[in-house]
């Protein structure tokens, strides 16, 4: 902790570092002869560390006064026991941290059959069979990471990932505050600002796997609108088959096919964010004026949440994180208030 100039400057910074032992996680993998559920035990030991730093600065001009304030925070998880003897991809893993994600790469979207047909034949060793079929244009087409010139997880263990790879973690990180505030002649302000500068996450579900297996609650969000439209979309809707090459968002499908919707880099996303939590504005009436109607203080004000949002996805709130988007947002709100004190 420190004070300088007066105490105009100050801060703190404080390092953390949290051992766990005997979490309770996931049960053993045992054979599926058992029938049932593994239950979970107490199996798992982790460690927490991070930092948190703040920062501010206080001062006054004349007769305004303002203040400024500067929070960021850190903090990972790393698994240091977990009885997971083949590293599973799908259990925790010792060493590796909570949070990561691995998938597939993707090298886009197929306009044509023609393309597609030839990103198929690059894979002389099954293609992208092992992860879907017919594979059409507007499907997704995945890179051959490994080079075995086919597309598949391996024994989807941390050995042997095949074209997996680790693509994200969704763990928030350097969650930050900003507060400002001000007084001048009665007026007051008052801001605050929260946000994450680091995260990923996965769109997923039926707002964006549109007619796959039972997920078909989706036709209405503008996701869909900017999909590829194949021959037979196209037909069904009276239209020009590829009427929409350069879409961002592959051609929907329905009955079980997933091609388009194995966890990969097309479907992650930056969930960094900076948002207007709280906005206040204040008018303190003088004195003198207060006395003569006989009270101690009036003060009218304007509180806002939400107000603004910064963030590269923009689809659905940021603070959701890794969801289907079927939630409300956060609301805005707009309160106007009177305080009167006798």
């Amino acid at each position: 902790d420190f004070g300088a100039l007066n105490n105009r400057l100050t801060g703190s910074f404080d390092y953390f570092w949290r051992k766990t032992k005997n979490m309770v996680g996931p049960g053993v993998e045992l054979p599926a002869i058992l029938g049932a559920t593994v239950p979970s035990t107490n199996n798992t030991d982790l460690t927490t560390f991070g930092w948190e730093l703040s920062i501010g600065w206080r001062d006054k001009v004349g007769e305004l006064g303002y203040g400024v304030k500067l929070n960021i925070s850190d903090n990972q998880t790393r698994i240091d026991k977990y009885p997971n003897p083949t590293n599973s991809l799908s259990k925790y893993m010792a060493g590796e941290l909570t949070g990561d994600i691995y998938g597939y790469t993707t090298i886009g979207i197929a306009k044509t059959q023609e393309e597609m047909d030839a990103h198929i034949a690059s894979l002389p060793k099954g293609g992208q069979t092992a992860i879907g079929s017919k594979w059409e244009a507007g499907d997704i087409m995945y890179a051959d990471i490994n080079g075995d010139g086919k597309i598949d997880n391996g024994s989807n263990t941390l050995d042997d990932m095949g074209d997996l790879k680790k693509i994200g973690n969704n763990t928030p990180r350097f969650r930050t505050g900003i507060t400002l505030d001000a007084q001048w002649k009665g007026f007051d302000f008052n801001a605050h600002f929260q946000g994450a500068g680091k995260s990923s996450f996965f769109i997923n579900g039926p707002t964006v796997y549109a007619f796959s297996g039972s997920q078909w609650g989706n036709v209405l969000t503008n996701l869909v609108k900017d999909r590829y439209i194949d021959a037979e979309t196209a037909a069904t809707l009276g239209i020009p088959a590829n009427e929409n090459p350069n879409a961002s968002y592959p051609r929907l499908s329905y009955g079980g096919n997933d091609n388009n919707y194995r966890a990969s880099t097309y479907w992650l996303r930056d969930g960094s964010y900076l948002r207007l939590k709280t906005l206040e504005i204040g008018y303190t009436l003088p004195k003198a004026i207060v006395n003569k109607m006989r009270f101690n203080k009036i003060r009218v004000f304007f509180i806002g949440t939400n107000l603004l949002t910064f963030a590269k996805f923009k689809e659905w709130d940021p603070e959701m994180g890794s969801t289907n988007g079927e939630k409300y947002p956060l609301a805005k709100t707009f309160t106007l208030g009177l305080t009167v004190n006798i």
